[in-house]
């Protein structure tokens, strides 16, 4: 078994593997391939077919900067809902805490709640602020 495993690695060596985009299009083909088990939807499980083996072939690619520009273009697009998804979790957590955004950066901040006028001052671009908690 252990020269299995070291034929895996060479066979990977030059491809570019998973990423952020591949993951995505596997969460969504499985999701469709339940969906499709609704009658009248059986056309998602050909669609979640094509997206599971887009992700396969895009892990197994040997074009890496062509893969890589994908996966920059993906994040790009999904990093400010992924943020706030993150925020309000982070919100929930911390029920105490209130957060707001820094008027000079776009940073998130936090206060305590309950202590009145507090003076912030942003860590990435030292901003000063007052804000109510």
């Amino acid at each position: 078994m252990p020269n299995m495993k070291e034929r895996m690695a060479q066979f990977m060596q030059g491809r570019h593997g998973v990423d952020a985009l591949s993951n995505f299009l596997v969460i969504l083909g499985v999701i469709l391939m339940f969906v499709s088990f609704i009658p009248n939807l059986a056309f998602l499980q050909w669609i979640s077919i094509v997206l599971l083996l887009i992700a396969i072939v895009r892990a197994y690619s040997k074009n890496t900067a062509a893969r890589e520009r994908e996966n920059a273009a993906f994040v790009r697009i999904f990093e400010k809902p992924m943020s706030a998804i993150s925020l309000a979790k982070t919100k929930r957590e911390h029920p105490d805490t209130d957060y707001f955004r820094c008027k000079g950066c776009g940073q998130i901040l936090s206060v305590p709640k309950g202590k009145g006028t507090l003076r912030v001052v942003c860590p990435k671009c030292k901003t000063e602020d007052t804000h109510k908690s």
